[in-house]
């Protein structure tokens, strides 16, 4: 899934800091995990903890970091169902197969009352279709939790590649892109088994922090003043399915309960303080970048203040270069990759 900021390209950068410096560590925490991208790659080798903010992140989570293995569905071999996800792919439903209204059918396709192009019809109906038939089961007790957030995660997953988007979700393109004329494709998931009692939140950072202790806290914060939710709206609602109530010419969904103060110029720095200062770990790795709204100063003092002094260390990677608009002269833009032993 292409997602603002994810760390796959950081990850062996990572895996190098935590070799070099954590070598007794057990336990691992994702404290803003994203797409779990981070969390998963370290999930063999660590007890696991992760965490966001945004609904759609946390089903991603539940299925590969809390689940560690493939779930069995069998409850629904009394329906005659071996495979849900095989049964997803090969039925094509009407409007009559829907026991309610198909709200992203009704929303988020062109009809006389909006114009948004994000789904062709027959891949927004069997969204619909699937996320009432994945709730279906679970209220008539056919599904367990894991199998639940497991079925989301993979409709969450196959979204992107059907969508009428040029990335994110935050619009879509005037003219129909040729993906979003594929069938929607549901399947299954990669999971790590670490024969460990994984654990995955959905909470504010800030508030989870006091409740949670371990090894190494990998920080991963939101970095510009862009919220993450409008970009990602159509996914929030797929995966709570809560039929809210939309505006706007995207057809947004309110944000006010998961705006991120790590957006705010005038509050990043107090949170990310507050955060460093509650945090129950022993080893903390922040990844941010150069073009962020707290300077590398500004990070490097807060980590000091509540750190072993001398186990500060900074690693900058470069990862693009451009050409000022207005010259010649060429700027790096740098990810830093920041270590420090919490005092």
């Amino acid at each position: 899934m292409r997602f603002i900021g994810t760390k796959t390209n950081l990850l062996k950068d990572i895996q190098k800091v935590i070799q070099t410096n954590c070598v007794l560590a057990k336990s691992f925490c994702d404290i803003f995990s994203g797409t779990s991208s981070v969390a998963r790659f370290f999930k063999k080798d660590f007890e696991m903890i992760s965490n966001d903010l945004l609904h759609f992140s946390f089903v991603l989570q539940k299925a590969m970091i809390e689940n560690n293995k493939k779930p069995s569905f069998k409850n629904l071999n009394k329906i005659g169902i071996n495979d849900p996800l095989e049964f997803f792919n090969n039925f094509t439903p009407k409007l009559e197969n829907l026991k309610s209204e198909p709200f992203i059918f009704n929303n988020y396709t062109p009809n006389h009352n909006h114009d948004r192009s994000y789904f062709n019809k027959e891949n927004a109906l069997k969204i619909d279709f699937i996320r009432q038939k994945i709730n279906e089961w679970k209220k008539d007790n056919l599904i367990d939790e894991l199998e639940y957030y497991y079925l989301v995660a993979c409709l969450i997953e196959a979204v992107p590649f059907v969508s009428n988007i040029a990335g994110t979700f935050g619009a879509y393109l005037k003219h129909w892109d040729k993906r979003a004329f594929k069938k929607i494709e549901l399947k299954h998931l990669e999971i790590v088994n670490n024969e460990k009692e994984n654990k995955s939140y959905n909470e504010n950072s800030n508030v989870l922090i006091k409740e949670i202790k371990g090894d190494i806290l990998y920080i991963d914060p939101p970095y510009n003043s862009r919220q993450y939710l409008p970009n990602y709206h159509v996914l929030e609602t797929i995966s709570k399915y809560d039929n809210p109530k939309i505006y706007g010419k995207t057809g947004l969904r309110p944000y006010d309960e998961v705006k991120s103060k790590y957006c705010v110029k005038g509050k990043v720095l107090n949170e990310f303080s507050n955060l460093i200062k509650n945090a129950n770990f022993k080893y903390i790795i922040v990844s941010y970048s150069s073009e962020g709204l707290m300077s590398e100063e500004e990070i490097k003092n807060v980590l000091i203040e509540n750190g072993i002094k001398n186990t500060y260390k900074l690693k900058k990677i470069p990862y693009r270069r451009y050409k000022h608009t207005k010259g010649d002269v060429k700027h790096s833009l740098n990810e830093f990759l920041f270590f420090i032993t919490k005092r």
